[in-house]
């Protein structure tokens, strides 16, 4: 079963203010305990017992953790203004429902890793009832005055930096809760969510469902160019179908046991390569799948409800806790992004058309994207110049063992960061089973725990999970982190890297490619993040940085892989532990210096799209075709051909179920960051361990207790500046 993350919860962690000001927790209270017994889905102990956290013990701690969430509102709600004090105001609203969201915490994480058929319908009815007790709390207005006499009091002027910060984002988040609002508005602002989460769990639903596109061919000459095996499993294939006769066969192409493909490279006829390219790309495109009404009517619901909060548009109520704090300022940089990019992608495209055209053996002025394949595998005479060094992510898999791989990277990050790592051997238990001394309880098999302490003082900073294989209750569509649980001040973190990486095999070398090396370090840089950010008061020591820097630290730190200096320290042939060979550091770094443009512009064409339909909806989407509107859009910075083609936003569950919605340009915006951060490691030297202290300092310790603009101030000295990146790509 397709399951979707919740918002919470998307790929590489977003980890927004709102969420990390409820994810902030602290200990249940000891009224609390003795009141209701043991909650092992509460935050009484920094490594949880997970074979105890049952589906019914859920319920029994759900309800507890409701009836403490309703104590804890109702006494903020009950403060006059003389007795307010910024801890029993602003400090207790973020921490009033700690217990209810730590065992959201929990229950979304094993739903993730450790599924079944109960737990997840389990959480689908919690996550109703929180919903409904949330929505029919009478007291949020009243809270929401308390505060707000609060903000204005003479005692917030004389408060430091990180709590007036931590003022602002607490009423921030009360007014997107829709506290201002009439009962009519609120009843309204309850039915379009509902509705919207219907939506979008009809757009994921629509994604895999279009895995089922086939055709079927009852004309040999449509293939012709096909190889003979494929023709007859393609027949066969067909037969079991219903189709055709062992006297008159029919052929079958789909997106999996005779793929289409293989079709794109082998089949001389042009029609039937253009027939399976566009199978290949509908998903969200084909008729009862259509993406493009859902699409449409997400932008519509999207768009009142930020209406209804008092924002022009949803880009802006998005924005409202960014470092780009409007969708103006959002797509003004992708547009200048793209400006930039723009003669670097020119020369990219008279590039390839003059290279294509050489391997026709005529002048193309427009190339189908489906007759790329089949240009290059069968009309190269003669073979085609070489342009760049050739890089292949699997060249590098014999040198890349997958211990060695590990340890080179807490090495690394040891140094650098001033911290020191420590296994803890993991166990998994039968709920009631007592954990051995010396062991922390894992979720399943194979699970690993790590301490990270800081190397001067020994304070333990924090500790994580790796979770690093598939297997049978474990989404693997997708690799993350997640915060397992925050620390109160002077205490440690607690987080998970989620992967999917092959699982080793007996008698086998447990081998990765670069790309995994390189997924391995980004999702790391979440890790950290999330073991080192202590910024004081609980609220403020979640790594809920603005939602366009979060992933800042994590590309900075997989800055790292495509830097010769550091393969050359752990990497070693699996077999005869020779270094790796002195080329294969060159065409790394090479091809870091020539990056393909086109990943590059994709990304920004995305980002673009994404902004315009949370801004524009009404103006320039609303009655024509997304396809159409898409390519018209973003025609400058697309490969020229003859016709429209699907917008990639049919399939952008980023965009919409994922938390990314008018969001998606925080990776490039990210990036720019990051690559500008990495230079001042290029020029210092990147194991230099000062400028990895001021990293430490500087980014990852704050947590969110100063702006993320003033974060990267400290580091850098400066604004970001985006030249680090366009050098990459040849943008001058």
């Amino acid at each position: 079963m397709q399951k979707a993350l919740s918002t919470f919860l998307s790929l590489l962690v977003l980890f927004s203010v709102t969420e990390s000001l409820q994810a902030a927790s602290t200990p249940a209270s000891t009224a609390m305990q003795a009141s209701t017994g043991y909650h092992p889905y509460f935050k009484t102990a920094l490594y949880p017992a997970w074979s105890q956290m049952t589906p019914s013990q859920a319920l029994l701690d759900f309800e507890a953790a409701k009836k403490e969430a309703l104590s804890n509102l109702n006494a903020i709600a009950a403060i006059r203004p003389e007795e307010a004090t910024f801890e029993n105001t602003f400090l207790a609203y973020t921490q009033a429902t700690s217990n209810m969201n730590q065992l959201f915490a929990y229950m979304e994480h094993l739903v993730n890793t450790a599924d079944t058929p109960e737990r997840f319908k389990l959480r689908s009815k919690l996550a109703k009832a929180y919903a409904n007790h949330r929505q029919n709390l009478n007291m949020y207005p009243k809270i929401f005055q308390v505060l707000s006499k609060a903000a204005q009091a003479d005692w917030v002027k004389k408060l430091d930096a990180p709590r007036k910060n931590l003022i602002s984002k607490v009423m921030i988040d009360l007014k997107n809760t829709g506290v201002t609002l009439t009962p009519e508005q609120r009843a309204r602002k309850s039915a379009i969510e509902y509705e919207l989460q219907q939506l979008c769990y009809k757009f994921s639903a629509n994604l895999p469902a279009s895995k089922a596109w086939r055709i079927v061919i009852t004309d040999p000459t449509k293939l012709e160019g096909m190889p003979d095996y494929w023709m007859k499993k393609s027949a066969a294939e067909a037969k079991g179908l219903g189709y055709g006769s062992a006297e008159n066969p029919c052929y079958v192409v789909n997106l999996t046991t005779c793929p289409a493909d293989a079709v794109l490279y082998n089949c001389t006829v042009e029609e039937t390569r253009r027939l399976c390219w566009l199978g290949m790309n509908s998903a969200g495109t084909a008729l009862a799948l259509d993406n493009e009404p859902i699409i449409y009517r997400i932008m519509e619901l999207r768009h009142e409800l930020a209406n209804l909060l008092g924002y022009k548009n949803h880009a802006d109520k998005r924005a409202s806790s960014r470092m780009l704090d409007s969708g103006e300022k959002a797509l003004a940089f992708v547009n200048d992004m793209l400006a930039k990019s723009k003669p670097a992608w020119d020369a990219y495209v008279q590039d390839k058309l003059k290279r294509f055209s050489h391997a026709a053996g005529r002048e193309l002025k427009v190339l189908h994207p489906w007759n790329e394949k089949f240009i290059l595998a069968h009309r190269v005479n003669p073979p085609l110049p070489s342009q760049k060094p050739s890089f292949s992510s699997q060249a590098y898999a014999p040198y890349l063992q997958f211990e060695n791989v590990l340890q080179g990277m807490l090495n690394v990050w040891s140094k650098l960061l001033g911290v020191s790592y420590e296994e803890i051997p993991t166990v998994c238990l039968k709920c009631g089973e007592p954990c051995p001394s010396g062991h922390v309880e894992a979720w399943a098999p194979g699970v690993r725990c790590f301490k990270v302490s800081d190397s001067t003082t020994g304070q333990h900073l924090g500790s994580f999970f790796l979770d690093l294989f598939p297997r049978k209750g474990k989404r693997t569509d997708l690799s993350w982190c997640f915060p397992l649980r925050i620390g109160d001040p002077g205490e440690p973190h607690l987080a998970v890297m989620v992967t999917n990486f092959p699982a080793p095999r007996k008698g086998e070398p447990h081998l990765l490619q670069h790309d995994q090396l390189y997924m391995l370090y980004h999702e790391f840089g979440h890790i950290m993040h999330m073991c080192l950010a202590h910024g004081g008061l609980t609220p403020l020591n979640a790594p809920g940085v603005e939602s366009d820097f979060i992933e800042t630290p994590s590309h900075l730190q997989e800055s790292w892989v495509w830097e010769p200096e550091l393969l050359a320290s752990f990497a070693k042939h699996y077999a005869t532990g020779e270094p790796i060979p002195q080329k294969l550091l060159v065409d790394l770094r090479l091809s870091r210096e020539n990056a393909p443009i086109l990943p590059h512009i994709n990304m920004l064409i995305m980002a673009k799209l994404d902004l315009e339909l949370h801004l524009y909806y009404h103006e320039k989407f609303k009655g024509r075709s997304l396809d159409k509107v898409s390519t018209d859009l973003c025609k400058p910075w697309i490969f020229p051909g003859a016709e429209t083609t699907p917008s990639p936003y049919r399939t952008l569950t980023h965009c919409i179920s994922a938390g990314y919605d008018a969001g998606f340009y925080t990776y490039k915006w990210s990036e720019v960051m990051a690559s500008d951060a990495f230079s001042r490691f290029k020029k210092e030297g990147i194991f230099n361990p000062s400028t990895g202290a001021d990293y430490r300092r500087c980014l990852l310790t704050p947590g969110c207790s100063k702006p993320a603009t003033d974060l990267f101030r400290d580091f850098m000295g400066r604004d970001p500046n985006p030249s680090a990146l366009l050098k990459r790509y040849k943008v001058k």
